[in-house]
């Protein structure tokens, strides 16, 4: 998908500034070698956002890139589902218009699409909180509208939606495949210099006052200017090698992919009980908010309910084949909101680790590669900081 500077400017005009974030703080470290620990979202985002800086970066994944976590995302690209809390929905905002960066960047080398997020409801009393919830979005300056029916079933040409008590289109939100827009990033990480090793387990850190000087593996040690942990779930085990206290908690969910399919949506879609999206390369991914679930029957079985659910609203997927169901575990830190920043008193060692990370992914990238090489903080990380754990 192609994006012109004038459009992006048009959807992301105040939330995409962030020059208003950020403040000089402590002067610039001098950093050649920056170990990277993690292949999955964020960990391929800041390898390539570090490689691009002109950074030698080594990315160390303990068995394959977006093995973990991120390959059991959906891989919205959202922040209208972050209303409750106005800075995280801001830094949400911002890891959108990041994605719509990174394709005008890598001149749609990402397989990303960005044509929209729709929602609509069939009885009043739903579509009254989705009404809700898009005024207060578009009171914090968020791009989203009220459709009618008519749009609605324009948008969705292929859908049986039934009745429709309320719609709602935010036009700048979208969605990835979460396991080739690694790929694809760390393919470019590669091009500017970037090395990614796999399969390497991290073992401990040597460690010199405040400052890690050496990454151990099951390979050797490797020797760095800085590390950042960006290993989901890995990540809360090496903080507390290193005396960081970095809580963690998990949340599950259902996921199916269908065999590839013709193309019959380019919009993310979350109707009455169905969430679903068409990935680029013809594959449907839908999630278990599905009538009739039971969470204690065998997953072939509730993989087979969600895709007839969403069959219900997609008739053309009546034919389709479950691919692979997904029983998927997401990182949360412990009170929900990203870990983001210098761990502990480490002045080397940086942490990112958060729930929506896919989201989030460009935004945080480009943040920690400014306080990691520039010596600036940025105002808008305050709140997400590992020292409010300690």
């Amino acid at each position: 998908m192609s994006i012109d500077r004038r459009d992006f400017l048009r959807l992301f005009g105040a939330t995409a500034t962030t020059a208003a974030f950020v403040r000089p703080g402590f002067a610039a470290p001098s950093l050649n070698h920056v170990v990277v620990i993690g292949g999955g979202i964020l960990g391929a985002t800041l390898a390539y956002t570090l490689a691009r800086r002109g950074v030698q970066v080594t990315v160390l994944e303990k068995s394959a890139p977006a093995s973990g976590v991120t390959g059991e995302s959906f891989a919205y690209l959202n922040a209208s589902t972050k209303a409750d809390d106005r800075p995280y929905h801001v830094l949400n905002a911002l890891g959108v218009a990041g994605w719509h960066r990174l394709q005008i960047e890598l001149q749609g080398a990402l397989p990303v699409r960005l044509n929209g997020a729709i929602q609509w409801r069939s009885e009043s009393g739903q579509a009254e909180e989705i009404f809700a919830t898009l005024r207060r979005v578009q009171e914090w300056g968020y791009s989203g509208r009220r459709i009618d029916e008519v749009t609605l079933r324009a948008l969705l040409p292929k859908a049986v939606t039934g009745p429709v008590a309320g719609a709602v289109l935010y036009e700048q939100e979208g969605a990835l495949d979460p396991v080739a827009t690694v790929e694809a990033l760390l393919d470019q990480a590669k091009k500017l210099g970037a090395t990614v090793r796999f399969p390497v387990e991290v073992t401990g850190f040597d460690v010199s006052g405040n400052r890690v000087r050496a990454v151990k593996t099951t390979e050797g040690e490797i020797e760095a200017d800085a590390v950042v942990l960006a290993a989901g779930h890995g990540s809360e085990a090496l903080a507390r090698s290193i005396g960081v206290k970095l809580p963690l908690k998990s949340s599950k969910g259902i996921l199916i992919h269908t065999d590839r399919q013709p193309g019959l949506l380019e919009r993310v879609v979350f109707g009455p009980g169905i969430t679903i999206k068409q990935d680029p390369d013809g594959h449907f991914v839908s999630s278990g908010a599905y009538q009739g679930s039971d969470a204690g029957s065998p997953l072939e079985e509730q993989g087979q309910r969600i895709l007839e659910n969403a069959a219900r609203f997609f008739p053309q997927l009546s034919n389709a084949r479950v691919a692979k169901v997904i029983s998927g575990t997401r990182v949360l830190p412990a009170d929900g909101f990203p870990v983001v920043g210098f761990a502990g008193d480490f002045r080397n060692v940086y942490v990112t680790v958060t729930h929506s990370a896919v989201t989030l992914a460009p935004v945080l990238a480009r943040f920690a590669a400014q306080e990691l090489l520039d010596g600036v903080p940025v105002d808008i990380l305050a709140p997400y900081r590992p020292s409010r754990f300690a």
